[in-house]
């Protein structure tokens, strides 16, 4: 009885990868679905100040659920589509989820590379979109917050800096562990993930805490998980722009969560009209 229940477990989970792969971004995506992605990309490249030549984004979220991993590697996906060199690496090593999502196979993963760094040419693997390679989480290690912390990390994100223009990285939710905030002072920046209807205020507001303890600059919001009616389908101005709602918005950020804009049912209209303060 335990076997079939994780059997059927196992083909549910295969199910439901199949259904995620189908919103990976390609060049015949919705059409909607790019220029999401690519103001997406815009406003990340605009929050992107500093002196490095090569940017590092850690993608994240409160919790679990709220659709970083998709939005990182079709994040990465966008800026590979530029001719930029685009590196994605799983740092979730408790839960990974790229390697599946992204049907690749790797025995070198990123807990093996930090054991042992003369890895890093067996552990980067190309993908099927130009321009773009992965590493993967590898072995699932007894200390990954250990692991992420360490100098080895900062010497390999150093060394990978040399290697790419961007570089994103996928970790698991902060208030589930503590990998993203150790992981993100060596980045030039945060991108949080909050889910329509799903996260919650509180959750939000806690990982937020953490991350200004840390010292991180968070780059921004992504709002995610909002559904579209039918009549964004239309080619008309104001149909666009609220399509904009999937992407990036001027969300802000302060001790409290989300700044001016609230959250809840009012997060769409102040979406909507960010959307048409920077587009109209």
């Amino acid at each position: 009885m335990i076997l079939r229940d994780k059997k059927k477990q196992e083909q549910i989970k295969r199910q439901q990868m199949q259904e995620a792969r189908k919103n990976l971004l390609t060049p015949d995506s919705d059409f909607f679905v790019r220029e999401a992605y690519k103001t997406l990309r815009t406003n990340v490249s605009f929050a992107l100040t500093g002196e490095n030549k090569s940017k590092v984004v850690v993608v994240t979220s409160s919790l679990q659920g709220e659709g970083k991993s998709m939005t990182a590697v079709n994040l990465a996906i966008s800026y590979a589509m530029t001719d930029c060199k685009v590196l994605i690496i799983d740092c979730d090593l408790r839960r990974p989820k790229l390697a599946r999502l992204l049907r690749l196979g790797n025995k070198v993963g990123m807990s093996n590379l930090l054991m042992d760094p003369a890895l890093l040419d067996q552990a980067i693997l190309p993908t099927e979109t130009a321009n773009l390679d992965v590493i993967l989480s590898g072995s699932i290690p007894p200390n990954p917050s250990e692991l992420l912390g360490s100098h080895k990390m900062q010497v390999l994100l150093e060394e990978l800096r040399k290697r790419y223009d961007y570089i994103f990285i996928d970790t698991p939710p902060i208030n589930m562990v503590t990998d993203a905030v150790v992981v993100a002072p060596s980045s030039d920046g945060v991108l949080f993930l909050v889910r329509a209807n799903q996260s919650e205020r509180g959750a939000v507001t806690r990982a937020l805490d953490q991350l200004e303890y840390a010292k991180v600059k968070v780059l921004g919001f992504v709002l995610n998980g909002l559904e579209r009616e039918r009549s964004y389908y239309g080619y008309g101005k104001r149909r666009y722009k609220r399509y904009y709602r999937y992407g990036y918005g001027k969300y802000g950020y302060s001790k409290h969560g989300y700044g001016r804009y609230g959250y809840g049912a009012a997060n769409a209209q102040a979406y909507e009209a960010s959307a048409d303060e920077d587009n109209g």
